[in-house]
């Protein structure tokens, strides 16, 4: 672990602990702790070969100090294993999160409004994964493929819609409880928590998602999503998407459907390599989380599908199949299967993966 990310760290414990200091009202042991970590086993499969592993797939450090009634610091460490460069298969600790939130008033129909200024949220994968909980497995579909990220530095404006849904009515669910929705609206650097900003341009990306059934289906909403800026590298190719989705939240059954089209994409990836062009893109990805007993065993299924239209071909295609064990905290043991197959213009594989996962929350 090199000296900058070491200072990093101190530095966010610094932070957070900053009002105890200066003004004795509260002490380090009030500031909010949490973590979430993936180990695994993963044996991989190849044409002409396999290879297994012991591996720590991710893990979150999170840190919350409240300064004030409607002031909120969020520290949060991405700990994950160096895949390139120097520092190849060093653990590698990186800010996931470094924000400033600000709770306001609310705005006629936008209630519990907030602004996040710094490392923050981004609108959609910020939702995805309030539905899809399984980021232990596979991260969520656009994020997996670098065309939206998760987390960026920036700004956010976020909100739910209406009042919030009466307590009965939010059993099963985790995404924002308002009672017609939610919405999301950012401007970053567009490239994602992980890459340094490459260009000049800054990412608005966006998230409006409805809940048509409030009383009736408090679990079914019909999402809007879209991006516009451009990709993160020195030639700055075009970017946008429009996508929607639909999902359902309840105690025993978690469902998305979601599609989109688009030019681009935010790491600036999806580019013919001689115009740097970006190309058309559009795709869809299904995922469902089912409990079928009453023993909190639940089966997951995914499938995704990712097309570039300029070269009329499948740029990603993949299935994920899984069985989980969740425990009341939502920590899991997890065994899967998924296939997955890349066709781009820089990469080839085909690989099919057996996998156990133990996701640890704390």
């Amino acid at each position: 672990m090199n000296r900058r990310v070491i200072r990093l760290f101190i530095f966010g414990l610094a932070l957070l602990s900053l009002p105890a200091v200066s003004f004795g009202q509260q002490s380090l042991s009030e500031i909010g702790f949490s973590g979430q970590f993936f180990f695994s086993y993963e044996h991989d499969v190849y044409e002409d070969g396999y290879t297994n592993e012991f591996t720590i797939k991710r893990g979150y450090i999170t840190f919350r100090k409240d300064l004030s009634d409607r002031f909120e610091i969020r520290f949060t460490q991405d700990i994950t294993i160096d895949e390139q460069g120097d520092g190849l298969g060093d653990i590698e600790l990186r800010l996931k999160y470094a924000l400033v939130k600000y709770s306001m008033d609310d705005i006629g129909l936008f209630t519990s409004p907030n602004i996040e200024a710094g490392v923050v949220h981004r609108p959609w994968t910020n939702f995805e994964q309030d539905v899809n909980d399984y980021r232990s497995q596979k991260s969520m579909f656009l994020d997996q493929n670098d065309i939206l990220s998760s987390a960026d530095y920036g700004l956010q404006f976020a909100a739910a819609l209406g009042p919030e849904l009466d307590e009965d009515k939010q059993r099963g669910l985790e995404s924002n409880p308002g009672r017609y929705g939610s919405f999301a609206i950012g401007l970053y650097n567009g490239g994602g928590y992980s890459d340094l900003e490459f260009n000049n341009n800054k990412l608005v990306e966006a998230s409006l998602s409805l809940r048509p059934f409030p009383d009736q289906l408090p679990g079914i909403q019909a999402s809007l999503l879209g991006a516009y800026g451009k990709g993160n590298i020195p030639e700055s190719p075009d970017f946008n998407l429009i996508g929607s989705a639909l999902t359902y939240e309840s105690i025993r059954a978690n469902l998305v459907l979601q599609g989109f089209r688009g030019t681009g994409d935010g790491s600036g990836r999806f580019i013919n390599p001689r115009t740097f062009e970006a190309y058309d893109l559009e795709g869809w990805s299904t995922f469902a989380e089912l409990q079928p007993f009453e023993f909190p065993v639940k089966i997951t299924l995914r499938y995704d599908e990712l097309y570039n239209r300029d070269l009329n071909r499948l740029s990603v295609q993949q299935w994920v199949a899984g069985v989980a064990y969740v425990f009341s905290n939502r920590s899991k043991i997890l065994l899967d299967v998924s296939r997955r197959n890349v066709n781009s213009t820089f990469n080839t594989e085909e690989f099919t993966r057996f996998e156990v996962v133990t996701e640890v929350r704390f």
